[in-house]
């Protein structure tokens, strides 16, 4: 009797210590999966290439919350990284059902045991934070160009919400950015990236069967990475996207820097500048598209311009200092731009020039070190694209085709 009592009480721990991902079903037609389901090619994708499984019921349960010991048993399995047998690390991981895979998962560098410094603790669903900082740190061991990528993005604009409103850390730039560039993920509906979201199981495996497309390419390979790359290190992407050239100059070269109104006015710096090609509406080519143009500003004319969104900060001197003075105190347009009219600033937290109050709007920054850092827009013209930049120590910058 007691041997009975013994091998029940065995087969009901190990059910409990079991994930979902060690039931035996592979089928690709789920009772919760409808042919209308979102991820449902995906879910049969990654189901039919070994990387999840379903229920033994005969379900996927697409909504349930993917944990850290779940991803890190699918980055196991859907990583081309050199294998590795990693040993164990974690105290709270010994006899879990998850425990090797996670320990490879850590010798393929995909996870950093530093970031639990109080135990895994598997059982905690995974965070979109989590979840892109892991597989970065993956690619990056396995390619010198991904692990270049997450240096190059370290002083990036980075295309979400949290960034603009600054409740984004800066370590975090590199890993959303890698995320984003290369497709793996994307932001919501409302701008932000959802850094502290869970993940669902029909979400991972959208994720999964991109990383597994992924990882088979270059960094270089995706456009989008390579603007985030090319602001994080020149301050605009406009060799990226535009034909044009800073011909024997270079935007860095006075980034940040300030150049002085005329008469004394004030002073101004441009800190990035973001070009958007709209010439063909349908087909917006930049990432940045969807932070600064608003779907209904298409005009006819358009096709003949890049539109390039300036950060500046604007530092006035004068008592009164005005809006036509911003306007007309500097020879460059992309230094005394246009406002963004429309509702992405509010979306995205980022400040325009103010139309409601267009004077006043400079007072509280009179004299003041901090300066007024706001988003203004002009039109660079395809045929004649001549722009020149000029500050204080004599560097300048100049836009040629």
């Amino acid at each position: 009797m007691k041997k009975i009592i013994s091998s029940l009480f065995a087969v009901a721990t190990l059910s409990v210590m079991l994930s979902p991902f060690m039931q035996t079903t592979n089928a690709t037609t789920f009772k919760d999966v409808s042919s209308s389901h979102w991820a449902k090619a995906a879910i049969d994708e990654a189901v039919s290439k070994g990387y999840f499984k379903g229920y033994a019921d005969g379900t996927f349960k697409p909504g349930a919350q993917v944990t850290r010991a779940e991803f890190a048993v699918l980055l196991d399995r859907v990583s081309s990284n050199e294998k590795a047998e990693g040993k164990g690390t974690f105290t709270d991981l010994t006899g879990n059902w998850s425990e090797k895979e996670v320990n490879e998962a850590i010798a393929k560098g995909f996870l950093t045991p530093s970031d639990y410094p109080n135990g895994f603790k598997p059982a905690t669903p995974l965070t979109r934070k989590e979840m892109a900082k892991w597989m970065s740190s993956g690619l990056a061991t396995s390619s010198a160009d991904y692990k270049q990528a997450l240096s190059d993005t370290a002083n990036t604009v980075v295309p979400v919400a949290e960034y603009f409103k600054k409740t984004m850390s800066p370590s975090e730039y590199p890993y959303v950015s890698l995320m984003m560039g290369t497709g793996l993920m994307s932001g919501y509906a409302d701008g932000t990236f959802g850094a502290s979201k869970t993940t669902t199981r029909a979400e991972a495996a959208v994720i999964l069967v991109r990383l597994a497309n992924v990882q088979k390419q270059s960094a270089d390979s995706f456009v989008g990475l390579k603007e985030l790359r090319a602001v994080g290190t020149t301050g605009t992407n406009m060799e990226v996207i535009t034909p044009f050239s800073s011909g024997v100059t270079s935007f860095k070269n006075v980034q940040g820097k300030k150049a002085n109104y005329r008469y004394g006015f004030g002073s101004t710096s441009l800190e990035y500048i973001i070009f958007v090609d709209t010439q063909n509406w349908s087909q917006k080519k930049s990432i940045y598209a969807p932070v600064f143009v608003s779907e209904n500003e298409n005009t006819s004319w358009e096709k003949d311009y890049f539109r390039a969104y300036v950060n500046q900060k604007v530092y006035p001197l004068k008592n009164d200092f005005s809006l036509s003075n911003y306007m007309s105190s500097f020879i460059d347009r992309l230094a005394s731009g246009s406002s963004i009219k429309n509702s992405l600033p509010l979306k995205y937290g980022y400040k325009t020039l103010d139309s409601e109050n267009p004077d006043g709007q400079f007072k509280p920054y009179i004299n003041q070190s901090q300066g007024m850092n706001i988003w203004t827009y002009s039109f660079v013209s395809i045929d004649k694209p001549a722009n020149y930049f000029k500050v204080e120590d004599g560097s300048y910058f100049s836009i040629t085709k």
